[in-house]
């Protein structure tokens, strides 16, 4: 499975469900703070004792053309280390040389717009009751959210064409914006449910 591909399926099919429960749009940033897990059938931990993670997360804009950007370091440092701390505390090994990894963590991150739109009808009361000639112009808002993308992947079981298995897959939506304060506040929350809904990954 390509780690591209799976991004992309999951990430549009979660925050179209995102979208789709939400008519009248985000309110305020945390509001759009879901968090969303999913791991292979065939995935066994047990056999897996040591993990590899940048300090580094890239960008995702969906073209390969562009030269990588990153994630700043301050936020990049904050969801780095708490994803250490939940890792560490269900039992792993973090290793400084990923070639010495069983489990390689990946960390990317993308910017969604989500556009709302809004209609309203208008009337009048005449002799003969209401009467509804017309509408009001569409209006609509705009509101900017960030998806951390989070994947294990099996670097012990590389195929001849260089591709390894993802294992585990957590999505974060709503982790970019907003003040440092509340980023920081929301990271540490989503990113332990995430491990929260992942006992699989406990030693």
């Amino acid at each position: 499975m390509k780690i591209k591909l799976l991004y992309s399926t999951i990430a549009l099919g979660f925050l179209f469900s995102l979208n789709s429960c939400r008519p009248r749009g985000a309110e305020y940033v945390d509001d759009l703070d879901v968090v969303a897990t999913a791991y292979a059938k065939t995935a066994d931990f047990s056999t897996k004792s040591t993990y590899y993670i940048s300090d580094t997360i890239v960008e995702v804009d969906g073209d390969d053309n562009n030269k990588p950007t990153f994630v700043n370091q301050t936020n990049a440092n904050m969801f780095v280390s708490q994803i250490n701390k939940n890792m560490k505390a269900y039992g792993w090994k973090q290793v400084t040389n990923p070639l010495q990894a069983d489990l390689i963590f990946q960390v990317a991150a993308m910017e969604t717009t989500d556009i709302y739109y809004y209609y309203g009808y208008y009337g009048y009361y005449g002799y003969y009751g209401w009467y509804y000639p017309g509408y009001y112009p569409p209006t609509y808002t705009t509101t900017k959210s960030g998806t951390l993308l989070m994947q294990l992947v099996d670097r012990t079981d590389i195929s001849t064409a260089g591709k390894a298995p993802v294992l585990w897959v957590g999505i974060i939506n709503g982790m970019l914006e907003g003040s440092s304060s509340s980023i920081s506040s929301r990271a540490v929350t989503s990113i332990d449910q995430a491990f929260k809904q992942s006992p699989i990954l406990k030693k």
